[in-house]
């Protein structure tokens, strides 16, 4: 048995904050560096143009299923530029042609605009390093927080959505300090201290809806509290049925303030016509009846509508699925597997073997001693540690049941936890365990810079080594894994250097390949087309693997490598010297 050589955690101790400010820089000038290469991902126009309208006029659009709060954090920058702002979306001006007219045809550069969105997400993105290091090394110490930091800043998918004008980091920040505070609530019982838990969950709540597991982790976790008390002398806190519904009140409470607050103290009716009519346009035709909910609804006026409108169409779009990709399979409604394989094949091979480094140092402590003994130490659990172990575990659950499968950006709130919890086992004091372990820990830890640095500058098409990495990622998960339209930048350099002029291309994305000075036509219907048209043809993988009409027109395509790769996302085909069929 062992722990860090004592020169070591000395000298840790020393330069900790030094260490921990290198790893940060690290992981902000790598996503500097990125922003710089990636053309407009999918969803940030549309971001930037509803927190700017936001900030400007307080509208939101008649029903969304993404909250204001971390779209009002990209847009902030923005309001030094005094932009102009496109009418609201309307029955012949979708909401995604607003959000390109208001980043494409601005009095500013898209690219001008889209750097100065996303440098406050790159802020958030430190900023829960620095909580994830911060609150490790008060439970756990210097090298356990280093430990978990170093996961994190060079987890490839963190530096890949921590850069981008997405939800998805800003509300893994406010999941990840709602558990923790959850966790001092747990250690304390106090109505403050639930209080205090209540404004994290009120900022997770404003930033996205799918925050509301908070309350289903919150109170599981509770249980098991209360399970500890059974046979156990009574402690400073009588833990209840009637204790937990008193303090989740007040967590209630607190977060529908901070809820009010951030959309703008907005007052409303709950299904007003233009509301229900967005409703049905989206294809939700039930909503609006004559039932005394929808009555009511339609008349009654209530603090933040949107919000509970946004609640109630995330709701119906997981109950009616979304299009997705999996394994060479199409779906609606998704599979069960979905998430255990996107976390297979886009978690880093250092950080899954540390992963089972973590679970069999925990059995064997757990064990060592018997079962009785197991048992007993369960019973004498800190809430910091069953945090840790039991939260990720309650959310991966919960997201297996999803029906919305499109990213492993869905499943971002458990890894800082997962790391916490990784580091707390094996780098910590409170858990001595055998010498090789550790030392297999640390290799595992340079495995992840290795392989994290691997694939830099390119961070969203990253897959792990096992799974073949970026190139074979295709055989596994498209769109926002490794397609989002991020490498229209890329593929114009790569057409300027080869003189290629003819182009037909088929692209997975929102932003307008002419703004990039990419002038092309359709990819023609069959392989004899495209030959006679004598352009070279450029697919998305997302439009070739998943988004297209599947009538064989595009099989030769299926059937043919490909001349040649731009970035992750796109494939390049020269009909001229493609055989025919």
């Amino acid at each position: 048995m062992m722990s860090e050589p004592p020169a070591v955690r000395s000298l840790l101790e020393r330069h900790f904050r030094t260490c921990a400010a290198a790893l940060l820089l690290l992981m902000g000038t790598a996503q500097l560096v990125a922003v710089l290469g990636d053309s407009q991902t999918g969803d940030e126009s549309y971001h930037l143009v509803n927190g700017y309208a936001f900030l400007k006029t307080r509208a939101l659009l008649p029903i969304s299923e993404h909250p204001p709060i971390s779209q009002v954090i990209s847009a902030l920058p923005l309001l030094a530029l005094n932009l102009w702002l496109p009418r609201m979306p309307g029955p012949n001006y979708g909401e995604f042609q607003r959000a390109s007219d208001f980043l494409y045809q601005n009095r500013y550069p898209a690219d001008t605009i889209l750097l100065l969105g996303r440098l406050p997400k790159i802020l958030v993105t430190l900023l829960t390093g620095l909580m994830v290091a911060w609150w490790t090394r008060r439970r756990f110490g210097e090298l356990a927080a280093l430990a978990a930091l170093t996961l994190y800043c060079f987890d490839p998918n963190f530096l890949a959505h921590g850069h981008y004008v997405t939800t998805d980091v800003p509300a893994t920040l406010c999941f990840v300090a709602a558990c923790l505070a959850w966790s001092r609530f747990l250690t304390e019982g106090t109505m403050r201290s639930a209080a205090v838990c209540g404004l994290a969950v009120g900022a997770a709540m404003a930033t996205k809806y799918s925050a509301v597991l908070l309350f289903y982790i919150f109170v599981c976790l509770y249980l098991f509290r209360l399970w500890q008390q059974i046979g156990a002398k009574q402690g400073p806190v009588r833990w209840s049925p009637f204790h937990l519904a008193k303090n989740l009140t007040v967590v209630v409470l607190v977060m529908l303030a901070v809820v009010f607050v951030g959309f703008g103290f907005e007052t409303g009716k709950l299904l007003p016509p233009e509301s229900i009519a967005s409703f049905q346009a989206a294809g939700f035709q039930n909503v609006g009846g004559d039932t005394a909910f929808d009555q009511a609804a339609a008349r009654l006026t209530i603090p933040a509508p949107s919000f509970f409108r946004g609640l109630y169409a995330l709701t119906l779009h997981n109950f009616q699925g979304h299009p997705s990709y999996l394994l060479g399979q199409h779906s609606v409604s998704g599979w069960w597997y979905y998430f255990p394989v996107v976390v297979g094949v886009k978690t880093p091979t250092g950080t899954l073997l540390l992963l089972l480094l973590a679970l069999t140092a925990a059995v064997t402590v757990f064990f060592r001693e018997g079962r009785r003994e197991a048992y007993g130490r369960l019973k004498r659990l800190s809430p910091h540690w069953y945090i840790l172990l039991f939260a990720p575990v309650l959310y991966f659950a919960v997201c297996i049941r999803s029906h919305i499968n499109i990213g492993i950006r869905h499943v971002l709130p458990i890894y800082p936890l997962l790391y916490m919890g990784i580091a707390a086992v094996l780098f910590s004091r409170q858990v001595v365990i055998p010498a090789f372990l550790r030392k297999a820990a640390v290799v595992c830890l340079a495995l992840v810079v290795l392989e994290s640095a691997s694939v830099f500058p390119r961070y969203l098409g990253f897959f792990n080594l096992p799974s073949g990495g970026p190139r074979q990622g295709w055989k596994y998960l498209v769109d926002s894994n490794l397609d989002w339209g991020q490498d229209l930048k890329r593929l114009k350099s790569y057409l300027e250097d080869r003189g290629i002029s003819n182009v037909c291309l088929n692209y997975f994305g929102t932003a307008p390949p002419s703004y990039y000075g990419i002038e092309s036509k359709p990819v023609p219907a069959s392989l004899q087309e495209a030959r006679s048209s004598g352009c070279v043809v450029v697919m998305s993988i997302t439009a070739l693997y998943e988004r297209q009409s599947f009538d064989g027109r595009y099989d030769w395509m299926l059937r043919t490598q490909p001349a040649d790769t731009v970035g992750d996302s796109f494939r390049v085909y020269d009909p001229k010297r493609i055989a025919a069929r």
